[in-house]
């Protein structure tokens, strides 16, 4: 087994062979100087600058040892040539690659600085809202103000300083020209006293019923005080509240406790009075016969127990002759039972006429009877007054 030569044991090799290998060795040092330079290059981190120089330097020098142990001197020395300026490279590439060290030296701290206080009253002017004129520290380095009316406005500002007012308004009080207590600016009536409660406008009962405006729910509508000055609901406009009609979709006269009377001939609904019998005219003419009279006496009661609702006669033919004459006809004869209806007592306002001619049949006009449905009188609700 070979043994391994060390750097010493390099240069104690090369010197035992001086007398053998003449001048191949002649300088017994190199050995020595190829070592130093490869550990100097190291230092110099030629592993990151120089490390195919640094590595070609130390595989050299080993093989010098190789060849020295087999005996080789030549051999020893070319590889310690190659060594050696392998070396000499990695020391030069690398001298400026060796780790830097910063030495931080701290700043010294800055002499205090005294700051500038004009008025001597221990607050820098830096800070000091008065620098001219001595004032304390809690009110910013200025002399502490008077305010005679304690309204938080220096007299100094205070442009009314013997009575309170707002900062907003200089410290004088804002203006209330009718004196209720509420300055004008805020007044929505300011020449008129009136409550704070309706923003200083009087109290006013508009619809009359007797609930001032501000309290009352329905202010231009009449109603009663229970009901939060509203009147009462009345869906089928008899003139009977709901809460006391017994009949509150069918209207009716309030001595019937708001439901419609019991009539032979018709029938109340809610949006219009059925007929059990059709009316009567003179053929081809607008003249009511008198069978009728007893119906339409009966429909006047009806529509004279709802004074608030509206109704509308409608007049209808068969198709029979032409249409205009059909029109004609059925216009006339609805105005004709709105006469006889008003001279019953009917309210003028209360109702209207209106005739459709043969346009909205309810049954065939191809036969007799279907002809006699549609020669007819209707009477339907419009709308509560």
């Amino acid at each position: 087994m070979k043994s391994r030569v060390t750097a010493p044991g390099l240069i104690a090799l090369l010197a035992s062979l001086s007398c053998m290998t003449g001048a191949q060795l002649a300088d017994r040092g190199r050995g020595r100087v190829v070592r130093e330079d490869i550990s100097a290059a190291r230092k110099s981190n030629a592993l990151q600058c120089a490390p195919r120089e640094l590595a070609t330097a130390e595989a050299n020098l080993r093989f010098t040892e190789i060849e020295l142990e087999q005996g080789d001197s030549f051999r020893a020395e070319e590889h310690l040539d190659v060594a050696q300026k392998a070396a000499k490279q990695a020391v030069v590439l690398s001298k400026d690659c060796a780790p830097v060290q910063v030495l931080i030296r701290e700043k010294p701290a800055p002499a205090p600085v005294a700051l500038k206080d004009t008025d001597g009253d221990g607050v820098p002017d830096i800070d000091d809202l008065c620098p001219d004129v001595p004032g304390p520290k809690e009110n910013r380095g200025c002399p502490l103000q008077t305010d005679k009316d304690g309204d938080g406005v220096p007299d100094t500002l205070d442009r009314c300083p013997d009575v309170p007012g707002p900062k907003e308004n200089f410290g004088c009080p804002w203006p209330d020209t009718d004196g209720d207590g509420i300055p004008d600016k805020d007044d929505k009536c300011p020449t008129e006293f009136g409550p704070k409660e309706n923003q200083g406008c009087p109290d006013r009962d508009t619809d009359g019923d007797g609930l001032i405006d501000r309290l009352d729910r329905c202010p231009l509508v009449a109603g009663p005080a229970e009901n939060g000055g509203c009147p009462w609901a009345d869906r089928d406009g008899d003139g009977v509240p709901d809460k006391d009609d017994k009949c509150p979709d069918e209207p009716g006269p309030k001595d019937n406790e708001g439901c419609p009377r019991k009539q032979s001939l018709i029938i109340v609904r809610r949006d219009r009075i059925e007929l059990k019998q059709q009316v009567h005219f003179a053929t081809n003419k607008s003249r009511i016969l008198p069978d009728s009279f007893e119906l339409l006496r009966e429909v006047a009661q009806a529509i004279k127990d709802a004074p608030l609702v509206k109704m509308r006669v409608e007049g209808h033919t068969d198709n029979v002759g032409t249409i205009d004459d059909n029109m004609k006809l059925s216009s006339a004869r609805a105005e004709s039972v709105r006469e006889y209806l008003i001279k019953q007592g009917v309210d003028p306002q209360q109702i209207v006429s209106e005739g459709y001619g043969p346009t909205r049949p309810i049954a065939s006009n191809v036969t007799r009877a279907g002809k006699a449905s549609n020669r007819r009188v209707e009477f339907r609700m419009v709308e509560k007054k």
